[in-house]
């Protein structure tokens, strides 16, 4: 799996909201 700014670069605008979350979800320490 990408990481977290890999995923903002590569994906689209609405990708990116989309991702953004999932990647929250599955993945919380990456944001914090």
């Amino acid at each position: 799996m990408p990481t977290f700014n890999q995923l903002i670069h590569h994906g689209r605008e609405e990708k990116r909201r989309t991702d953004r979350t999932r990647a929250l979800d599955q993945c919380p320490q990456k944001q914090g």
